[in-house]
């Protein structure tokens, strides 16, 4: 006699639902399908509540949406419309040609003043530096000096000791 639990791994795993997709007027909807069964026959999961048969949704053609490239030469979209100065189409952030050149020759122009200001503040760091290092130079040779002085110094007194 076989166990419940041999029975078990012996049959197919059961499929899941699958959710189907389903266009409506008011946009799309995902709704689950029964599972798919093996046999021909109509069970009670192959029919809804109402007592009609499921059906599946057709499947829908699509046409191609063909090139989407547009040639350098082609005409514009729309006529060019102008708009009253207090109305919000003419505010958007669009700008011409020559507010665009202008705002650039601006920026470039900060930004190369910007720039002039930044060297010569590192030129007078390097200055600076350059003075400091000349600075503690020269305080290096006194140092050396001086401790050549002080080892002199201890010589003699020590020579003086001695001779005493």
């Amino acid at each position: 006699m076989e166990s419940t639990k041999d029975k078990a791994s012996t049959d197919p795993p059961q499929p899941s639902t699958i959710p189907t997709i389903v266009k409506t007027e008011h946009g799309t909807t995902s709704l689950p399908t029964p599972p798919f069964s093996r046999s021909t026959s109509n069970t009670s999961s192959d029919v809804d509540e109402g007592g009609n048969k499921l059906q599946r949704p057709k499947l829908v053609q699509r046409k191609s949406s063909g090139t989407m490239i547009i040639p350098r030469d082609a005409p514009t979209n729309g006529p060019k419309v102008e708009y009253p100065p207090d109305d919000a189409r003419a505010m958007s952030p669009r700008r011409s040609t020559k507010e665009t050149e202008l705002m650039v020759k601006t920026a470039r122009l900060s930004l190369q003043n910007r720039v002039k200001e930044m060297q010569s503040g590192l030129a007078a760091i390097a200055a600076q530096v350059d003075s400091v290092r000349a600075n503690c130079d020269s305080l290096e040779g006194n140092n050396l000096a001086l401790q050549e002085a002080i080892g002199d110094m201890t010589r003699s007194l020590s020579r003086q000791g001695l001779n005493k």
